[in-house]
């Protein structure tokens, strides 16, 4: 059965008027991953979009539960992006730039899949702590970190501070989006933060997402997605300030802020908090043009992708990024269109279909054997173009490579 939450008012600042801004349409879940061969039918619910401009927030009007969104059979593993990987460092790199020495200090990551940022931490010196609700979870075990296999609550929280009465550090990257009840998430923040603690929360960043129209970030598994004002309201509620901002280009635009007491922040961070601001006003007009663009890019890379099977038969594709499930539905992609997608060896998308279709999801190591009689492979990750082709040419592959967005 489809249930969701509908949102009646802005989660982050309280805002009772939220404007409809954005309807993709009823989707499957990213992470909704059929075993071939099973009959079973991927349900699909809606994405609509809400904006609040009083903290320029965008909402999921209609928010698909966690349980459904984050099994134990979840199947998303960090370790198998170099790009995600990357970040990962520079995140760690930053904060130990920005707060000093690691060593000895308690990081928290929630959210924190098969570990791979708690080891960069660990590598610095750090006593690491995970919290992860899924089966990831296992797989971040046995490397020196305390995990929790559970969702971030309350009694999560209460549970850390039984083991460990002082967290210097907590990370959230691409998670804080995740977690459906902001006020929740935020009581159970403020129980773990002593007066020196310092937040870490990396997400995409509205205004790339905007910029570039990234409209397929706006996936079920994220129920908000945030500017920097929307990051001073919550650190306000949190009774805190934020201290530093940057934006990394990981995920094609992050945003990246520290939370920690107020008086922290050096005038140049106040300074460039005022003028990203000033910019945010403007968001609200931007998804008038991304709608727009939508619907272009429906029709001419639908036609692009028509002529191509004409001339070549059946795609290729490679990489499943969870986000990739809204194109491929919006432009109704099938196995009548795409023979299948390749991922990584040891990634567990693999012997699945892709949501909402039956286009199976196999091993590169297929892919290798076939490279030299693929004259186009169509990517869906276009948003890490340049790892994905340093990988097939390293492989190889000299034919033509087509990006979905």
């Amino acid at each position: 059965m489809n249930t969701c939450n509908q949102i009646e008012k802005c989660e982050v600042c309280g805002a009772e008027t939220l404007s409809p801004v954005l309807d993709l349409g009823h989707h499957p879940m990213c992470d909704d991953l059929v075993p071939v061969g099973n009959p079973a039918e991927c349900e699909r619910s809606p994405i609509e979009i809400l904006y609040c401009a009083q903290c320029a927030t965008a909402h999921q009007r209609y928010q698909v539960p966690k349980t459904r969104l984050f099994p134990q059979t979840y199947h998303y593993r960090s370790r198998f992006t170099a790009d995600v990987l990357s970040g990962m460092q520079t995140l760690a790199d930053s904060v130990e730039q920005r707060l000093g020495t690691l060593a000895g200090r308690v990081v928290l990551d929630v959210g924190c899949n098969d570990g791979s940022l708690l080891d960069r931490f660990a590598a610095k010196g750090a006593i690491t702590i995970g919290v992860e609700p899924t089966g990831a979870a296992a797989d971040a075990e046995g490397r020196g970190h305390w995990i929790i296999n559970d969702y971030f609550s309350l009694s999560t929280a209460d549970r850390i501070l039984g083991f460990q009465p002082k967290v210097d550090i907590i990370t959230f990257t691409n998670v804080f989006a995740h977690i459906e009840d902001l006020p929740g998430l935020l009581v159970a923040l403020d129980r773990l933060m002593g007066e020196n603690t310092v937040l870490v929360v990396e997400n995409h960043y509205l205004g790339a997402v905007l910029d570039r129209n990234q409209f397929d970030t706006f996936y079920h598994e994220h129920p908000r997605t945030y500017s920097l004002n929307s990051f001073v309201h919550i650190a306000q509620t949190l009774g805190r300030q934020v201290i530093a901002v940057e934006f990394p280009q990981r995920y094609g635009g992050n945003i990246r802020v520290m939370i920690g007491k107020p008086g922290a922040a050096s005038v140049e961070n106040v300074w460039l908090i005022e003028k990203v601001l000033e910019r945010e006003s403007g968001f609200a007009e931007q998804f008038a043009a991304m709608s727009a663009f939508i619907s272009r890019w429906k029709n001419e890379k639908r036609a692009e992708l028509e002529a191509l099977i004409g001339g070549h038969g059946k795609l290729v594709a490679k990489a499943f990024p969870g986000r990739a499930a809204i194109l491929v539905e919006l432009l109704g992609l099938s196995e009548n269109e795409i023979d299948c997608v390749y991922e990584k060896p040891g990634s567990l998308k693999i012997g699945h279909y892709l949501p909402g279709t039956r286009i199976p999801i196999r091993s590169d190591e297929e892919l290798f054997t076939r490279l030299a009689s693929l004259p186009v492979i169509l990517n869906l990750a276009w948003h890490i173009p340049a790892e994905i082709e340093a990988y097939l040419r390293a492989k190889g592959y000299s034919g033509r490579l087509v990006h979905v967005l």
